[in-house]
C-alpha cells in the first residue's frame, strides 16, 4: 500500500498509518459484504468461517481462554448461551468483548443461524459436509446421532408432560420438547435436522424411534434430487464472444520493493516447519 500510494499519488505515508487504514478498509468492507450478500442473494446462507475470525481476532487476544471462549461463543446454540460466553470473555477484557462483536454474530453464532438449510457448521468447510450425503442418512448424521442418543439415555430424564410436549431435564438446566413444531428450545433439532439428546429421550418416553425424526434433506432420495442436473459443455475459452463494452484489462503491474519473497509469511503463533518434514 505504501509504494502504491508513492507511485499513484506521490505521497509518503508511515508504515504504521498503512495499517490502521487497511485494518479500517477491512471492517468497513466486512459488513458491506453482508449487506451486499443480503441484497444480492437474499434467500443465501451466508456465514463466516470462525477459524477465519479466530486467525485475525487473536493477533491481539492471543492467549488459548481467548481462543476457547471464542470457539464455546460460535458453538452456542441459543441467545443464552451466548451472552453468557460473551460476559466471559467480558470478564477477561471488556475490550476483547466489544472487538469480537464487530463482527455481526449472526454470521458466524450458531445462535443466529437461519434453521432452513439444517447444517450448524460454523467452518469453512459448510458445503463439504452437505456433499458428504452417500446414503439414506448420511453418516455425518449418524455419527451425530449417536452421539446424540448416548447423551440422551445416560444424562437426560423427562420431568413434565405437557399439552403440546415434554419438559427435559439435563443436569442442573431445563429444556422443552415441542413434539408437534418439532422444536427444542437448545435449538440443536432445529439447527440440524437431527433429534438432539432432550428430543430423543421425549420419543423414547412415547415408544416411537427417534431414527424416523431425521429430517428428510439427509435422505438419499434428496441427494439425488439435488445431483440430477448435470453441468453442460462449455467451449474452450478461443470461442468465447467478448463484449467490447465489458472488457478488463489486467491490473497495471507494480514493483515491490526489497528482495521478493520465497516462502510465506506464517502467523506469529503457527509452528514453525522443521527441516526434513
Amino acid at each position: 500500500m505504501k509504494v502504491e500510494l508513492k507511485n499513484t499519488f506521490n505521497v509518503n505515508v508511515s508504515y504504521g498509518k498503512c495499517k490502521r487504514a487497511k485494518r479500517l478498509i477491512l471492517e468497513i468492507t466486512q459488513k458491506g459484504l453482508i449487506e451486499t450478500v443480503q441484497n444480492v442473494l437474499p434467500d443465501s446462507h451466508h456465514r463466516f468461517c470462525v477459524k477465519h475470525i479466530e486467525a485475525n481476532w487473536c493477533k491481539r487476544w492471543r492467549t488459548d481462554e481467548f481462543k476457547k471462549l471464542l470457539w464455546w461463543s460460535a458453538w452456542s446454540s441459543y441467545e443464552e448461551d451466548f451472552k453468557d460466553q460473551l460476559k466471559s470473555i467480558g470478564e477477561l477484557s471488556k475490550e476483547a468483548d466489544e472487538s469480537l462483536l464487530m463482527y455481526p454474530p449472526r454470521a458466524w453464532c450458531r445462535a443466529y443461524f437461519d434453521t432452513m438449510c439444517k447444517n450448524q457448521k460454523v467452518e469453512n468447510n459448510f458445503t463439504e459436509s452437505v456433499n458428504a450425503w452417500l446414503v439414506e442418512a448420511s453418516p455425518h448424521s449418524l455419527k451425530i446421532y449417536n452421539e446424540y442418543f448416548k447423551i440422551g439415555t445416560t444424562s437426560c430424564y423427562v420431568d413434565i408432560n405437557g399439552d403440546n410436549g415434554y419438559e427435559v431435564r439435563e443436569g442442573t438446566d431445563k429444556y422443552t420438547v415441542n413434539m408437534v413444531f418439532k422444536k427444542c428450545t437448545c435449538r440443536g433439532w432445529d439447527l440440524t435436522g437431527i433429534p438432539c439428546p432432550h428430543e430423543i429421550k421425549a420419543l423414547q418416553l412415547k415408544r416411537l424411534e427417534p431414527m424416523n425424526e431425521i429430517n428428510w434433506w439427509y435422505s438419499k432420495e434428496a441427494y439425488l434430487l439435488t445431483n440430477k442436473y448435470k453441468l453442460q459443455l462449455v467451449r474452450g475459452e478461443k470461442f468465447w464472444e467478448l463484449d467490447p463494452s465489458q472488457t478488463m484489462e489486467p491490473p497495471e503491474f507494480v514493483k515491490m520493493a526489497g528482495r521478493p519473497k520465497i516462502k510465506r509469511t506464517r502467523q506469529k503463533d503457527e509452528a514453525i516447519k522443521r527441516q526434513g518434514e
